[in-house]
């Protein structure tokens, strides 16, 4: 059980100073120290906490002393008192604040090691219990479910530190083997109550039945009362409604791929989502390590088909939204509607009583060329420990060209330590982005520190096998919780000039407290995000797509109604592309020029011009904006000289496209937009 609370920001404050380092869980010296204690995560105002930090050296000949670490606790409240005693480990803290605590605890041996352990502290002040079971229609318990309690009080305040804040609050704990469930500690006021069904089997539910929160009843919660409340989720396997799927995996001369493998995963599960009712961050943050986390794993998310021996599949699957890929041995992976990329995935809606067909793949026989790897770890920057997490790998298509034959990205599962290895790389530059399991924010691969944009991620150049890159990624805000959120549409600019303008999947969207990621969003493919899981309060909210500019941050005021209902808020995007201009390769020479194509955008044909300045073999090639190769419109030696190419388009779909040139070792590159 744990509990969220808004108006203590001592987290923004202490969580700076401890993400800005990256200290092991061992030293480098001759001994290594590892913490073998548990912290306690709960505490009372009024009350004592304690805790004895226990840790080990691996030199038996080593004493060790225990000494406060980067904690500000005493400085910033002079009232709450935190001690370590240096010889038994023990810390003491009396909180006479309740909110949200950030301690850390260093271990120092006479050899020379040096561990460190920062954990978190929920202090809660009342006395308030909710208890009960959470059953199926059939009386028999659900074990796992998570019960998660939201306060629906919506008061702005002024915290000591001169924001605001908006209240709101939450508890959660989850049913034990028999469903039965149990949360103390809880402060006095009115709240909503959710049950999350641990697996696709079962409909999550609001108190008492309904499937949304606006719906939900209001539980009136007093000081030192015993709460009653129980759930029956609707479901289960034996009752579950089935849906026919079918389609075939052929490779790129249309012939069956024998025994490849359809996977149809839950697309919330995917993608880390929380929505408002099925939260998987709090379904990973429980489960992380015990269970079967990856994308083509042994978890009730994923469903297995395998393709028969002429290269078709038929299958009976539940109802649900899905992110659908096919693999086979020999050929690269394919998400639905040709796509290499999980955020770029269409998501297919399987409805009762409504068949689909032509769930078709074309897979790519992996190039026969020397091929590398990336490998690393994705880590807690606040713990350095390992982290679940999917690893998207990106080609840098402006810097390095894309085969029409090869994927511009590649997707793995970390293992349960957040251990990761990308291979079958073709030579090039790549961005590593981590899509961590649970409540974290996303980021890239960078040199110096954690970062969830694009712009400030270090490039992994690839020729052969590069290990050590690690990707270190932060906790989310956990003063943020509650049912609220932020929804609206992403789309990118085709042109300046004009308004029109296309959806852009696969972005990120970021809401922001304090300077401090809250919650986040990728859009689907019309563009649509929704932020969801939100407390009340006032967000930044601000987007990161891999090849687009910034665009400038909205404000978003979260908050519930005066019945504790969710207020919808609605924030649009529109980001243009930041590879618009010329980007070279070396310094451009005088006189080597790629004139923007006339007309563009254009249907079906433009015209591109364009000049070089010494003899040399000229390149120019189309790409689509996921960079793969479209058509090659020149290839041969050319005098210097002006010259004029004419663009055929006829067989090609609306949007944006790319043209490059390259002569002499001299790259530039240009946009067009393709309108029907």
């Amino acid at each position: 059980m744990k509990l969220v609370y808004n108006i203590l920001l001592l987290t923004v404050l202490v969580f700076g100073l401890v993400v800005a380092q990256r200290n092991p869980q061992q030293s480098t010296k001759t001994d290594k120290i590892n913490f073998i204690s548990q912290p306690l995560s709960m505490g009372m105002v009024g009350v004592t906490f304690k805790y004895t930090a226990k840790a080990v050296s691996s030199d038996s000949t080593a004493k060790i002393s225990y000494f406060p670490y980067q904690s500000t606790i005493a400085f910033i409240f002079p009232n709450n008192q935190f001690t370590v005693d240096s010889a038994t480990g023990l810390l003491t803290f009396n909180p006479k604040i309740k909110g949200w605590y950030t301690l850390g605890v260093m271990a120092r041996s006479t050899k020379g090691g040096v561990a460190y352990q920062t954990f978190y502290v929920t202090i809660t002040g009342g006395n308030g219990i909710v208890q009960g079971k959470v059953t199926d229609t059939s009386n028999i318990g659900i074990t796992g479910a998570i019960i998660e309690l939201y306060s629906v009080d919506s008061q702005t305040t002024t915290n000591i530190f001169g924001f605001q804040d908006y209240g709101g609050f939450s508890f959660w704990t989850v049913a034990d083997a028999s469903g039965n469930y149990r949360i103390s500690g809880i402060d006095p006021g009115k709240y909503k109550l959710l049950a999350i069904s641990p697996s696709r089997f079962y409909d999550s539910q609001w108190y008492d039945g309904k499937s949304n929160a606006t719906d939900a009843q209001v539980i009136d919660i007093k000081d030192s009362i015993v709460y009653l409340i129980n759930f029956k989720l609707r479901g289960g396997a034996a009752i579950q409604p089935k849906v026919a799927v079918s389609g075939s995996v052929k490779d790129t001369l249309k012939v069956p791929i024998k025994k490849a493998e359809v996977i149809f995963v839950n697309a919330n599960y995917a993608l880390n989502a929380n929505d408002s009712v099925d939260d998987f961050r709090k379904y990973f943050d429980i489960n992380a390590g015990k269970i079967d986390c990856r994308l083509d794993g042994g978890s009730q998310q994923v469903i297995h088909i395998i393709d028969s021996s002429n290269g078709t599949f038929n299958a009976n699957i539940p109802p649900g939204s899905y992110i659908v890929f096919a693999k086979a041995d020999g050929y690269i992976t394919e998400f639905y509607q040709e796509q290499s990329s999980l955020l770029l995935a269409t998501t297919i809606t399987v409805k009762e009583n409504t068949p689909i067909a032509n769930i078709n793949f074309t897979l790519t026989p992996i190039p026969p060329a020397v091929l590398g790897s990336i490998a690393g770890s994705v880590l807690d920057t606040l713990k350095d420990v390992g982290i679940p997490s999917r690893i998207i790998v990106s080609k840098d298509i402006w810097t390095t060209p894309v085969s029409s034959k090869t994927p511009r990205m590649y997707v793995v599962d970390t293992d349960s330590l957040g251990a990761y290895s990308v291979g079958q790389l073709p030579s090039g530059t790549y961005y590593v982005l981590a899509l961590p399991l649970g409540s974290y924010t996303p980021a890239y691969y960078t040199t110096d520190t954690a970062s969830n944009r694009w712009k400030n991620a270090s490039l992994v150049a690839v020729n052969g096998n590069v290990s050590g890159i690690n990707v270190y990624v932060h906790p989310l805000v956990r003063s943020a919780s509650g049912y609220a959120g932020v929804s609206g549409k992403v789309s990118t600019k085709v042109n300046s000039s004009i308004a029109t303008s296309i959806a852009l999947p696969g972005a990120f969207v970021y809401a922001l407290i304090n300077n401090q990621v809250a919650g986040y969003s990728i859009t689907d493919n019309t563009g649509a995000f929704s932020i969801d899981g939100l407390a009340p309060g006032s967000y930044s909210i601000t987007v990161d797509n891999l090849g687009s500019t910034e665009p400038t941050a909205s404000t978003a005021l979260v908050k519930y109604t005066s019945t504790g209902s969710p207020v919808s808020v609605a924030v649009n995007f529109s980001l243009s592309s930041a590879t618009s201009v010329e980007t070279n390769l070396s310094a451009q020479p005088e006189g080597f020029t790629l004139s923007q194509n006339y007309p563009n955008p254009f249907n079906p044909s433009t015209t591109i011009n364009y000049a070089i300045q010494r003899p040399g073999m000229v390149i120019l090639k189309m790409y689509n904006i996921v960079g793969q190769e479209i058509q090659t419109l020149v290839n041969e030696y050319q005098a210097a000289g002006n010259y004029q190419v004419t663009v055929n388009a006829q067989n090609l779909s609306s949007g944006v496209y790319f043209y490059r040139l390259q002569s002499n070792s001299t790259l530039l590159m240009r946009k067009m937009i393709l309108l029907r």
